[in-house]
This record gives C-alpha cells, sequence and structure tokens, in this order.
C-alpha cells in the first residue's frame, strides 16, 4: 500500500495551550477517510498542519 501522506509526532502548541500532542497519522493513496473528535480536539488544527496552511 502506497501512502499519499505520513506525519509522525505532529504537535503544535498556541502559548501554553497544546492543541495537538504527538499524533502519527498514515493516509493511503486513493482512500476517502474522515477525522472525527470533539470540538476543540485539534482536527482543523491537524488538518491544517498537514496540508501547510499552519
Amino acid at each position: 500500500m502506497t501512502s499519499a501522506v505520513s506525519v509522525r509526532g505532529l504537535w503544535k502548541r498556541f502559548g501554553q495551550q497544546v492543541a495537538v500532542a504527538g499524533i502519527d497519522l498514515e493516509l493511503p493513496a486513493g482512500k476517502f477517510i474522515g477525522l472525527v473528535g470533539p470540538n476543540g480536539a485539534g482536527k482543523t488544527t491537524t488538518l491544517s498542519m498537514v496540508t501547510g496552511l499552519l
């Protein structure tokens, strides 16, 4: 299986607030995925970092 995206140990802080802590993520090429979680869990921050927007 070929990976379209592979991320290891992703972290993001806003001041003292940790938004994303140590995420490992591997997305297979040609597949649809969903990222689910409660409000404030860091979903948008994670996707913004992976796509280079943040």
